[in-house]
């Protein structure tokens, strides 16, 4: 259960992060109003909220009985999905609500000003906080060979709402600096629409990534050219050396379970059973010291 224990701690101290980020983010946005800082704040509590959830499917995925005789994986991948789904109706629906107060403006000459001050500080905190948490995800879902879905998806929205930080920020302060008067003053009411619009074309490949993984994960598709198949790949190669015993070789993945098919060639001939279940044996030892969630079978 060592896996499960590294993608858990992990997990809790991103909540105790998210909620100190979320706070923050949702006073800044009732002082300023703008919508950019919207997307920043609800990001953070959708991260809250989903790593509380991460959490207790971590604690049970693992858990097998009549009925789930391989586990809840597919728990996380699903969440994955559903959480990448979530993040992208939340950009889609704030770039709505900003470019319709662009239309105003730019048709009826309707607007305010923005209040853009408070968010130089907040964005400087939360460009450190949010980079800072992406890089302990990562290095953590390192340790345990990239198994962890939940925790790629973690990373990869701690370092979205990074990048939403840092950009609000440099675009505030841009717009501070503008002069009301001057041809760029428009800029001062409708600075939020090309903040968001600007943002979520920068970050929205992230959430996408995430559904095409969790959606191949849940589909039953092989994983390829991920670190976790290499090493998985090498590991058989370094015990089937000789050419012709492995035809091809399979590889699924569901949350951090894997299972690896080996399709034998016409030199496995040569080696009878309780050969093959002792390279099948040794293959699962070499393995389980870095995915614990792995099982072997033979195709002939």
């Amino acid at each position: 259960m060592e896996q499960k224990k590294i993608e858990q701690k992990a997990l809790r101290i991103g909540i105790i992060i998210n909620i100190l980020m979320g706070l923050t983010g949702l006073i800044v946005y009732r002082i300023t109003m703008l919508e950019a800082l919207f997307i920043d704040s609800y990001y953070t509590i959708i991260a809250l909220l989903s790593g509380l959830l991460a959490i207790f499917i971590s604690k049970n995925s693992s858990k097998k009985n009549s009925r789930f005789p391989n586990g809840f994986f597919i728990l996380e991948p699903v969440y994955a999905l559903a959480k990448s789904v979530l993040s992208l109706v939340l950009l889609i629906s704030s770039t709505a609500a900003v470019s319709i107060r662009a239309y105003y403006y730019f048709t009826k000459g309707k607007g305010e000003i923005l209040n853009v001050a408070p968010i130089i500080p907040y964005a400087l905190i939360m460009i450190c906080l949010c980079l800072g948490l992406s890089y302990y995800y990562r290095k953590q879902n390192r340790k345990i060979g990239g198994a962890s879905t939940m925790l790629l998806s973690e990373s990869k929205n701690a370092f979205v709402d990074g990048m939403i930080s840092a950009g609000v920020g440099a675009a505030a302060f841009f717009v501070l600096l503008i002069d009301v008067e001057s041809p760029l003053g428009f800029l001062k009411y409708t600075g939020d629409f090309f903040i968001t619009v600007t943002l979520v074309l920068f970050v929205i490949k992230e959430p996408l990534s995430i559904i095409r993984g969790s959606s191949f994960e849940i589909a039953g598709g092989t994983v390829k050219g991920s670190e976790a198949a290499r090493q998985i790949e090498s590991c058989i190669q370094s015990h089937f050396k000789t050419a012709g015993l492995i035809q091809n070789c399979h590889i699924y993945k569901v949350g951090m379970s894997f299972q690896v098919y080996l399709r034998l060639g016409r030199e496995a001939g040569i080696l009878n059973m309780e050969e093959l279940s002792a390279k099948k044996e040794m293959v699962l030892n070499d393995l389980k010291q870095s995915y614990e969630y792995i099982s072997l079978d033979y195709i002939c």
